[in-house]
This record gives C-alpha cells, sequence and structure tokens, in this order.
C-alpha cells in the first residue's frame, strides 16, 4: 500500500474524531519528554516541508493539541511520501492521546507500528504509548500483552520508553507472584540499557541477581544472565565468572545482605556454599564470606570460629594481618574481643610507636574496641616522639583518660605555643557548662593571642568563652572581631538581650533582615523574641503578625502562627486579629 492510499483510508476517521472535541490534555507526558525529530534528518528536508514540520512542532510544544493535530494532517497530506512521515502519525497519535481520545489514539498510533514497523524509534515508541492508552483506560491485561509485545522485540526493546514499559511489565508479575516473569523482563532491562541508562540497568540487575541468588537458587540462570549482561558492574569483564573471586563475593554477600525469610535464607545459603566449595584458600575476604554464609543454616558458633582461626593461620602474623582480621570480626564482637586477647596483645609490645597508635586508631574507629584501644594507648612509649605527634597522642587520650594524664601528655610538648593550643581546645570543647574548665582555658589566651598562627583562630572560642563566664561586653568585642557573618551578629544579638539592651539587639536583627534570602525570615523572628524577652507584648504581636504577612511560606511564619494562636490572636489568611 502507498503512502497516499495509507492516508486516504485512514485519516478521515481520525480527523472527525479529533474535530469533535478539544478535550483535555493529560498531564502523563510532556512536550520536553517527547520524541524529537532528528536535527541531522530535518537538515535534509526541502524548505517547504521543513516550514510545516515546524510550525507543527512548534503548536505541540505549547499544548495547542488540537492545534498541533490539524498542522501535522496538513503537513501529511501535502507531503504523503516525506520521510519525516512515521514520525508525524506518531505526533497524531500523541496529540489525540494528550487531548484524551486515547481509543482513536491507539488506531494512530497501531498505524505507525502496522505500517511502519522498520521505523524503530517511531513504531516503539507508539507501542508504548499504545499500551499506556490502555492502562490509562483500566485494561491491565491489554496494557501489558502490548508493553510484552514490545519487550520480546530485540529491536524495539532497545528504545528509550521500553524501559518503562519494562518496569510496568515486571511490577505487574511481581504482584501477581510470578516472579520468574517479572525477571525476565528485568533481565531484558539490565542487558538492553546496560550502557544508555546505567541507572536503570543496575536496578534491573540487583533484582535479577537477587532473584537467582535468594528466591531461586540457580547458578546456570546466574551466569547466563552475568555473561550477557556483561557482569554486575565490574569495570572489567570477567571471562569465566565461576573461577573468579569477585563474582563469588557479590554472590555470597547477596545472599548474606538479603531479608529474606529465615527458611528461604538458609537454603540460599546452603546452595551457594556447596556451588563455590572449599575452594579460593588464599583469598581471607572470600573465605570469610564463606563462613559466615555456612554458619547461617549451621547454626553453630563455635565451628565458625574454629574455621576463622584456621583461615586466620594460614599466614603469618603482622599488623596488617591483625587489622583485617578485626574488621572479619565485626559481626560477632565478644568472639573479637577474644580473638584480639589471644593474637592482638601479644604482638602489641613488638610493635613501633607509630605501628600502636595505628592500631589504636583502627580498634576505636571504626570497630569501637575502646578499652583495647586504651590498653594499646598506655603501651605507647614517648620517648623520642616529636611535638605533632605528641599533640595527636594527647588529643587521641581525651577519648578515654583524665584531665591528669591528657596534662601529662600535653606537657611533654617541647614547644609551649603548641601546648598552650592543645591545651586550650582540650579545655575548650568540655567547657560550656563547666566554669571551672572556662577559666582554664582563658588561661591559655594571652599566649595564643601573640602567635600569628594561632591569634585569629581562637577569637570565635574566645568570645564564647567570656560570654559563658558573663563578660558581655568583651563577648561583643570578640564576635565582632570574629567576622563570622551572619553568625557573629547573632551572637551580639543574644549578648544585647542579655545586657537588655533590647533596642540594639532589634536593630541588628533588623540589618540582618535587610540582606534578604533564607535569613531574612529569621531575623524578622528574631525581633519578635527580643520583644518577647523584654516584656513588651504588644510588640511581640505585631511582629509577629508581620512574620506573616513578610514570610508566609516560611517555617518562622509556622512558629509565628502558632505563637500568636496561644495568645489567644485570631488568625485569618495571614493576617492576625486579637479576639475580645
Amino acid at each position: 500500500m502507498t503512502r497516499k492510499r495509507f492516508f486516504s483510508l485512514t485519516l478521515v476517521f481520525v480527523a472527525s474524531i479529533v474535530m469533535q472535541s478539544c478535550g483535555a490534555a493529560v498531564a502523563a507526558d510532556n512536550a520536553s519528554g517527547e520524541l524529537l525529530y532528528p536535527g541531522e534528518d530535518f537538515a535534509k528536508l526541502d524548505t517547504f516541508e521543513a516550514v510545516a514540520l515546524e510550525d507543527a512542532d512548534k503548536l505541540f510544544i505549547k499544548k495547542d493539541y488540537k492545534g498541533a493535530y490539524a498542522a501535522y494532517k496538513a503537513y501529511s497530506f501535502e507531503f504523503a511520501d516525506g520521510q519525516a512521515l512515521p514520525y508525524v502519525l506518531l505526533r497524531m497519535g500523541r496529540c489525540l492521546h494528550l487531548l484524551d481520545k486515547r481509543n482513536t489514539a491507539i488506531t494512530a498510533y497501531q498505524d505507525v507500528v502496522d505500517y511502519f514497523p522498520d521505523d524503530v524509534a517511531y513504531a516503539a515508541a507508539a507501542l508504548y504509548y499504545i499500551g499506556q492508552c490502555h492502562a490509562l483506560n483500566g485494561n491491565e491485561a491489554k496494557s501489558l500483552a502490548t508493553w510484552a509485545r514490545l519487550a520480546k522485540d530485540k529491536d524495539y526493546v532497545r528504545q528509550p520508553r521500553s524501559g518503562s514499559a519494562l518496569a510496568e511489565l515486571a511490577t505487574a508479575m511481581e504482584k501477581r507472584g510470578d516472579f520468574e516473569e517479572a525477571t525476565s523482563y528485568r533481565w531484558r532491562t539490565a542487558v538492553a540499557f546496560r550502557e544508555s541508562n546505567v541507572k536503570a540497568a543496575e536496578a534491573a540487575r540487583a533484582n535479577v541477581v537477587y532473584h537467582y541468588t535468594v528466591r531461586v537458587p540457580n547458578q546456570e540462570k546466574l551466569l547466563e544472565f552475568c555473561n550477557e549482561a556483561g557482569g554486575f558492574g565490574w569495570r572489567t569483564p570477567i571471562a569465566i565468572p565461576e573461577e573468579s573471586t569477585t563474582y563469588w563475593s557479590h554472590v555470597l554477600q547477596t545472599v548474606l545482605r538479603s531479608n529474606a525469610e529465615t527458611q528461604e535464607k538458609e537454603a540460599a545459603c546452603r546452595y551457594w556454599s556447596n556451588q563455590m566449595g572449599d575452594r579460593f584458600v588464599e583469598n581471607d575476604a572470600l573465605r570469610v564470606l564463606w563462613f559466615s554464609v555456612q554458619r547461617v543454616y549451621e547454626k553453630d558458633r563455635a565451628k565458625w570460629a574454629q574455621r576463622m582461626e584456621t583461615q586466620f593461620k594460614l599466614k603469618p602474623i603482622s599488623l596488617a594481618h591483625l587489622q583485617q582480621w578485626i574488621s572479619h570480626y565485626s559481626s560477632d564482637r565478644e568472639t573479637r574481643s577474644a580473638f584480639f586477647e589471644k593474637h592482638g596483645r601479644p604482638l602489641v609490645a613488638n610493635l613501633s610507636n607509630e605501628e600502636k597508635i595505628s592500631l589504636m586508631g583502627t580498634l576505636r574507629h571504626p570497630n569501637s574496641m575502646h578499652e583495647e584501644a586504651l590498653a594499646v594507648l598506655r603501651a605507647v612509649r614517648t620517648d623520642g616522639m616529636d611535638d605533632e605527634a605528641l599533640r595527636n597522642l594527647a588529643n587521641f587520650a581525651t577519648n578515654y583518660e583524665g584531665e591528669d594524664v591528657v596534662l601529662r601528655y600535653i606537657g611533654k610538648i617541647k614547644d609551649q605555643t603548641l601546648a598552650a593550643r592543645t591545651r586550650f581546645d582540650y579545655y575548650y570543647r568540655r567547657a560550656q557548662n563547666n566554669g571551672d574548665f572556662q577559666q582554664k582555658a582563658l588561661a591559655d589566651v594571652p599566649v595564643l593571642r601573640k602567635s600569628p598562627e594561632h591569634a585569629q583562630d581562637i577569637i570565635w572560642a574566645h568570645a564564647n568563652l567570656v560570654q559563658w563566664q558573663g563578660q558581655l561586653e568583651e563577648a561583643i568585642k570578640l564576635y565582632r572581631a570574629a567576622n563570622r557573618q551572619p553568625d557573629s551578629t547573632w551572637a551580639v544579638i543574644g549578648c544585647l538581650v542579655s545586657l537588655k539592651r533590647y533596642d540594639e539587639a532589634v536593630k541588628q536583627a533588623q540589618e540582618l533582615e535587610m540582606i534578604g534570602g533564607d535569613i531574612a525570615a529569621e531575623a524578622c523572628l528574631r525581633v519578635a523574641d527580643i520583644y518577647r524577652s523584654s516584656g513588651d507584648k504588644s510588640k511581640e504581636v505585631q511582629q509577629l503578625q508581620l512574620v506573616l504577612r513578610r514570610y508566609p511560606r516560611s517555617s518562622q511564619s509556622s512558629v509565628a502562627h502558632g505563637r500568636l494562636e496561644s495568645y489567644g490572636v485570631r488568625v485569618i489568611g495571614g493576617e492576625a486579629t486579637a479576639e475580645d
């Protein structure tokens, strides 16, 4: 059938339907997400054809779907043999679709599929939209059947909208409990979009891997998928996955991390333990995973601990080996502590200071082995340590030791300015509710203020300390000298309020509000807070009303609204009036 003959049979019917109603454009799609005619193809059109197509597209972009339909139809009559015809047909279907004429749109879309199946981009999009129309009509069976047809075509399935169809199909099958069919759609997504839509491919791949490792353990199918999908997100393809530690690590971790029911998880662990077998003896990390998998179904802690011990002893004991194995025991703290007692403590005596410091850091974080970290700390010899190392040691000691011990470490620092800064930091971090520590921190300020390295750096902390000590005038000077805006101004306002210099505090807050941006609403509300502190309720209410008017959608407006209601002030449409 020629293109002209095709139009003589179909366009009259379609046109008569669309002209009967303007309809309402649905919001499911928008112009920015539509399939566009390629620029390189557009450049090949003759001048009149290009103008006609461009005019129609402009109407479509403006969401004038009735006008766009008429323009596309006019194009189709004038350029019935035009190269853009499949695109125009698809756009005519989209106009009908977006005018809520879904049944007629289905007919128009079907024409694209029937007459131009080899124009893959347009035919695939048409199939997707047919399924979408059926879905919007409430006909799930037809919708899924259409998308299944799209998914099963090796060319169509690689088109962008096919990803959405595959996801819908997979979700529908999962709701029905047909996980095998759902996985087949996830499989196609992972393979088809692994380069063009990495995130969609990753999500689909995770679902497929879970299905064949946990839900229905199947080594043969998993390997088949692994090869088709190019691995499980690996940077370099692996020729024989079943002989790769990377493959087995991924599989075992998937099983261990799953939230499957106990019986299902135990069965999966038993299956994969047997599939991997007693291999890769030199790879500690993989062997530890294998032991953990066995523990799930064996439920034998002693056997697991013995396997771990045997594996650990295959290599000479060293600091690096010990630190690695501490992390391997993270799932069982009691066994980990026993492991360190047996292998770690004897090793500590022969370690250098640098190695001890490295070990105690590992013990503290991320392993939270605090008693062991303290024991190693106390084994560190300070003889010959430089000042920076002593400072770091003192800072570490603050996590575990009391003031006297920390000061002994600081006292070994030869550079008195550095010692003063270390001591200042120690007291300042613990000083907010401790007047004695506040004074001890302040005692080191004169030395630090003479140091070009520390003078500017401690101004803010110094201001905090004198404020906590009640020296508010001095604190105001220091906050201004720190010039850490807007924090400096907020701090000054706090000091002024404490000094009952309310007018000055209000003026500072109003100046902050004038800056605008996110800080403005907060500053406006702060003025109300100042009036509340001063006991001037009338001005406070007026200011809260001002917050509502100026910043109606802010969180500060919500606070103002609540306070006004608590005062019995009726709030109407962002305004507030007092009730008699």
